[in-house]
């Protein structure tokens, strides 16, 4: 019998990496997961997993593809995108595991009102809130007009949205840097002296990169370095929204819409012409189809 050769098929050895750290993410790390529990996903014996963990097992079939995105909670077309090769698995982990939300869910809320009725003195006193309702208050229409007041400043009416084209309007105020090594965190936040320094891995920019960069430019402008832990929920809606806005603004995705082919997928349009996340854009767009802007 021919002996099968390492890492014949690739694609398959990065997509079983992806999927176990998503069952990693799935189960919040509560669970040691091991490469037995990946095979299980469709039905592998050890031998089998073992094969399929180093290449030497073409994973390809439609079936194994709905098997696996059934399993993982996942996306059919993220799933595919590794196997064709369209994604890496950091970019395809990132969009498993997602960007947030765009509104507080009612746990969130749950929450925030039993902190804030506890110590209600501390809220007061620390950020300046008389009423539970501004302590939630995510401000979207602030939100959405600075970033719309960024773009008329920086005069962008093309897509996609550039950053840097953004920045050069706040005078140094955000300043974005390549590492010099494409290991290490994918984004890094550092605060001097008023300045917000980001600095992203070398190589390739990807569109979660834009969209987390993005984030950190609404952090400087609305939060800060400092915030406290309860409000963690509330920053975060506030800086998808306002990353949303800056690179999806509602002029250029009314404009998008009328020019969008019928035929095809609309989130793989917009995803392409926007240069973001699969998931950002479905946000996005059904945000901008329910409160038209």
């Amino acid at each position: 019998m021919k002996r099968t050769d390492e890492n014949r098929y690739p694609q398959s050895a990065e997509l079983f990496k992806f999927c176990k750290e998503a069952l990693n993410i799935k189960h919040a790390f509560e669970v040691k997961v091991i490469d037995q529990h990946v095979g299980a996903i469709l039905g592998f014996d050890p031998a089998d997993c073992s094969h399929w963990k180093k290449g030497k097992k073409n994973i390809k079939s439609l079936e194994t593809v709905k098997a696996i995105a059934q399993n993982l909670d996942a996306d059919e077309r993220e799933i595919l995108d590794i196997i064709v090769g369209r994604t890496d698995i950091e970019e395809a982990l990132n969009e498993y595991r997602g960007f947030g939300q765009s509104i507080l869910n009612l746990k969130q809320l749950d929450d925030l009102k039993r902190d804030y009725f506890r110590n209600t003195s501390r809220f007061q006193i620390t950020l300046g809130v008389q009423s539970f309702e501004e302590l939630v208050d995510v401000k979207r229409e602030l939100t959405e007009a600075h970033a719309e007041e960024l773009l008329l400043r920086a005069r962008v009416h093309a897509l996609p949205v550039m950053i840097p084209e953004v920045l050069e309007v706040l005078d140094g105020a955000v300043v974005v840097k390549i590492a010099n090594s494409e290991q290490g965190p994918s984004v890094k936040v550092e605060y001097s002296n008023g300045q917000t320094i980001i600095t992203h891995r070398a190589g390739t920019m990807k569109p979660f990169l834009r969209f987390l960069i993005a984030r950190e430019v609404g952090r400087h402008l609305f939060v800060g370095s400092q915030t406290l832990p309860e409000l963690v929920p509330v920053v975060d809606v506030r800086l998808n929204i306002f990353a949303s806005a800056l690179l999806m603004p509602s002029a250029l995705v009314q404009a998008a819409l009328r020019h969008a082919d019928p035929s095809c997928d609309l989130v793989d349009q917009l995803s392409a012409l926007f240069w973001l996340p699969r998931s950002i854009v479905s946000a996005r767009l059904r945000d901008f189809i329910v409160r038209q802007n």
